[in-house]
């Protein structure tokens, strides 16, 4: 759980700054930062773990997946606040991890490991309502957006990095 940890760590306190700065209205240029360092640390280093891979784990390609739509997500969102791009494609980007988040949690259920399986309920529901905001325009989940952001990096990101990175994980 180490490198998950370790990336979470980013995820978290990247998800807690995009939804401050949309709280109190900061330009996302503030925040652009941020997500652009989490996005290259989760991509970086799952192109070296999906370098180290053994060609027949299939786990090690899933994490490297995950990593990658992760990571993706934070490069994307950078982008769009310094190059002020179309969200609509962000927002189908996220239907799409929205899915494979969701079919991660019901794995994570279905093998006995809850805990994770509640961090990747709890992301499917943010690139969810991503993908309703943007792609779909219901734009009154726009106002939900930055405390759902804000909760997701506190309690699905930060304090579960934690938790794995002092061994206290639960499974």
């Amino acid at each position: 759980m180490g490198w998950l940890g370790v990336c979470l760590v980013f995820v978290g306190i990247a998800l807690f700054s995009n939804g401050i700065a949309a709280i109190i209205k900061m330009d996302g240029k503030s925040t652009a930062f941020i997500n652009a360092v989490t996005g290259l640390i989760l991509v970086g280093g799952n192109f070296i773990a999906l370098g180290k891979a053994d060609l027949a784990d299939t786990a090690a390609y899933n994490s490297a997946a995950a990593g990658f739509l992760f990571g993706f997500t934070y490069v994307f969102i950078a982008a769009n606040h310094l190059l002020q791009l179309d969200l609509r494609a962000f927002g189908w980007y996220s239907v799409c991890v929205a899915v494979f988040a969701a079919l991660s949690a019901w794995t994570c259920f279905s093998s006995g490991a809850a805990p994770l399986g509640c961090l990747w309920a709890a992301w499917a529901v943010l690139w969810l309502e991503g993908f309703l905001e943007l792609s779909c325009g219901i734009k009154a989940l726009g106002r939900i957006f930055p405390a759902l952001s804000i909760l997701e990096g506190v309690f699905a990101a930060f304090v579960p990095a934690l938790l794995m990175l002092f061994g206290a994980w639960p499974v």
